[in-house]
């Protein structure tokens, strides 16, 4: 009787974790950090799952599954690997052409700056895309300027012009010839998220409702037999019991 009422409750735990979905996998802890620390902050319940080699696996609601993916969309989450200059170019690695080292190299500058601009409270997401003369790099002739341009989505109340200025100035000192009038930015305001509580709990699905009656329903069967064998032979003892 105690196995079966031991199987009872596994079965209830088995449904009740059922109602979780896979939102993400194959993260490294950095990212799961990050997405699990958003997901929280607008009040989605996530879970954070380690499946060892295979990095980890981000889960929720079935319910908060859309609103999870839009949210994620729009934080541009999970975050790319950090780059290494080193990673791109070990010292044991043969480089094509110096065209190739250029755009390897540039397209690693791109990433870092984006990750540097990240780092700033107000900004969500970044992205970086910088034009330079490719072909300068297989000739002897000066290569053109750079030109930057950046797309960023902030947070909050902020002053724009503020912003724009000191997201100019950052990438101005991050090359020594780039122009200043050469640098575009455009802001874009994250949308507020609207979502309700994880405490507020959506109705429960027709099949996952039928299947926890029954269980309660056995549950109940369980402890009445077990209390009638307990209690009931003695307040109604068999013919046998009373002729003896």
């Amino acid at each position: 009787m105690f196995n079966c009422l031991r199987a009872c409750l596994l079965a209830c735990c088995v449904l009740l974790a059922g109602c979780e979905q896979e939102l993400l996998k194959s993260l490294d802890q950095r990212q799961a950090n990050e997405v699990l620390a958003v997901l929280q902050q607008a009040n989605i319940a996530a879970n954070k799952k380690d499946v060892g080699k295979l990095g980890y696996t981000i889960l929720v609601d079935e319910k908060d599954f859309s609103a999870a993916v839009d949210l994620l969309k729009t934080r541009d989450l999970p975050s790319k690997a950090r780059i290494e200059i080193s990673q791109l170019f070990p010292a044991e690695s043969l480089v094509s052409s110096p065209r190739a080292e250029k755009a390897r190299l540039y397209s690693a500058i791109e990433q870092r700056l984006e990750q540097s601009l990240l780092t700033m409270p107000e900004i969500v997401s970044a992205r970086l895309h910088l034009s330079y003369d490719v072909e300068g790099a297989d000739t002897r002739k000066q290569a053109g300027g750079v030109h930057l341009s950046a797309l960023v989505i902030y947070q909050n109340d902020v002053n724009e012009s503020l912003l724009i200025n000191e997201i100019k100035r950052f990438l101005k000192n991050s090359f020594q010839t780039v122009n200043y009038d050469d640098i575009s930015v455009v802001l874009a305001k994250k949308p507020i998220a609207q979502h309700s509580s994880p405490l507020v709990k959506a109705a429960l699905s027709p099949w996952l409702l039928g299947g926890l009656c029954v269980l309660f329903l056995g549950l109940i069967g369980v402890v009445l037999t077990l209390c009638w064998i307990k209690f009931g032979r003695r307040l109604y003892p068999s013919k046998r019991e009373t002729q003896g």
